[in-house]
């Protein structure tokens, strides 16, 4: 019986000592879905459409060289018959010489279009980090976890800080075209 008691103080001690602890591990633990922050990032259709149009300036030089060599292939056709077989070989290999610069031209704007893609990616996905490292260190929290992956969090009733990190995303937004607007003398 004595035992049983003493067990009993010693648990309710453990308890007394160890439950603020608990307590303030759950609060210190906040969940986020990073997919979500990505979709809805503030500046995300403004990139889009810097990406687009890129996309439309290569496309339209591409359709403007591919006009020009489709002209001189049909003014070399309409005189093939009155130039000399060396001067159409040379013709012909002058037209491949074009066709080839391009398909290099293509393929250039393609890893362009590439290279910005992962550029713009890169920087909102750094935008989104840094915005949660804020929030995280304002609300004292030590970890923050993606619930973007159902297989990361089995249940997770911690507190949820997607829109904390939202207004935080606009803040940097704003600033960040506040000070292009005074670079540019509010051009």
């Amino acid at each position: 019986m004595r035992n049983t008691k003493m067990r009993a103080i010693i648990l309710v001690l453990g308890l007394t000592l160890y439950l603020p602890n608990i307590i303030k591990a759950q609060n210190s633990i906040a969940k986020i879905n990073m997919n979500q922050l990505f979709e809805e990032h503030p500046e995300k259709a403004e990139y889009i459409n810097e990406l687009n149009e890129l996309k439309n300036e290569y496309q339209q030089d591409i359709e403007e060289m591919t006009n020009e060599l489709v002209k001189t292939i049909n003014k070399y056709d309409d005189e093939a018959d009155l130039q000399s077989n060396e001067t159409n070989a040379q013709r012909v290999k002058e037209i491949q010489g074009e066709r080839d610069k391009i398909n290099k031209y293509r393929e250039d704007a393609l890893e362009d279009v590439r290279d910005q893609e992962t550029y713009i990616n890169k920087k909102i996905s750094d935008d989104i980090r840094s915005a949660v490292s804020n929030v995280a260190k304002k609300q004292n929290l030590d970890f923050v976890i993606d619930s973007s992956s159902e297989y990361n969090i089995i249940n997770a009733d911690c507190k949820n800080i997607v829109n904390d990190v939202k207004e935080e995303l606009i803040k940097v937004a704003a600033e960040r075209n506040k000070r292009t607007k005074d670079i540019l003398g509010g051009w």
